[in-house]
């Protein structure tokens, strides 16, 4: 019985990466570089609202005691 024989495999060439042309450029640059759109759905930044909820908490009416018999 002979030895099975395998195939010898060649090494690979090493990939050269290639200068990106100038439309290439500016698509990877609006990409990273894209603006926050006009109009979000984010909660805004509202430093009264904190007196209002305070000033509500402290007007709001307490809650019955239970009567004692």
């Amino acid at each position: 019985m002979f030895a099975q024989e395998t195939p010898v495999r060649q090494a690979r060439q090493p990939t050269v990466a290639r200068p990106a042309t100038a439309s290439e450029l500016s698509a990877v640059t609006a990409l990273m570089a894209e603006e926050e759109s006009p109009v979000s759905d984010a909660p805004s930044y509202c430093p009264e609202a904190a007196g209002i909820l305070l000033l509500a908490l402290l007007l709001s009416p307490k809650q019955p005691k239970e009567r004692r018999s």
